[in-house]
């Protein structure tokens, strides 16, 4: 059938009434037998309307809190990028223009906003008193000076500690206090009660066997243990 419309009919348009014409049309269609058989595969008008303004109103309210976040970042942006970089006394004195708790801060940051209010790298660079071409000046009184400055490229070293201190570490768990004090209290109470010779006598009285024997003479049974049997 829709390959002969397609061939005849040049194809039919599938339909995409508004909902003003299809409210319309179902007030014609008001009288009807069954109405509720006969609008169910029909699309829902109400729902549909109230899905519109949902998706209209999450969307307003998206672009009010996108807009809001831009305003907001524009506005910190803006503060750090026209606070001017104070550079301390001492830094100062020794001849340099920016001190070590600012390039942490660019460094740790990845702040590229900063770098560039500083010059970049090379702005940075001469702000440090070297060249990106040639280095530091290794004069001895420039390198101390520089070590009291920015510190010691060095990483501090742990302190050894000894078998017994982790030993102690590990008895601090509350977990292995309570197993040990347990395991003492059970050693103590074993060692008070004797019940290793209770284990004994049990022990003992199980290899007592009994055998049910017959005498042929009386025919009487009687009960005998196996360490009175002879051959």
């Amino acid at each position: 059938m829709e390959s002969y419309l397609n061939e005849n009919f040049g194809g039919v348009k599938s339909k995409h009434s508004s909902d003003e014409v299809l409210q319309r049309w179902r007030k014609l269609c008001g009288v009807v037998k069954n109405p509720k058989r006969r609008f169910r595969f029909t699309a829902n008008l109400s729902k549909r309307s109230e899905a519109r303004a949902m998706k209209r109103s999450n969307q307003e309210k998206l672009r009010v809190a996108v807009l809001v976040s831009k305003a907001a970042l524009q506005f910190i942006h803006g503060i750090t990028l026209h606070s001017e970089y104070t550079v301390p006394a001492e830094v100062k004195a020794a001849g340099f223009e920016i001190c070590a708790e600012e390039l942490s801060s660019i460094v740790e940051g990845h702040d590229l906003k900063k770098l560039k209010a500083h010059g970049g790298v090379a702005g940075v660079a001469d702000k440090l008193s070297t060249s990106t071409n040639d280095g530091l000046i290794t004069q001895e009184d420039r390198i101390t000076v520089r070590q009291q400055i920015y510190g010691i490229n060095k990483f501090a070293e742990s302190q050894v500690r000894s078998f017994w201190v982790f030993v102690w570490e590990a008895l601090q768990d509350m977990t292995l206090i309570i197993l040990a004090v347990c395991a003492l209290v059970s050693l103590i109470v074993g060692i008070a009660t004797k019940d290793g010779q209770k284990f004994k006598d049990l022990d003992k009285e199980k290899r007592k066997y009994l055998y049910k024997l017959l005498e042929m003479d009386f025919d009487r049974r009687y009960q005998y243990m196996i360490f009175f049997l002879v051959m």
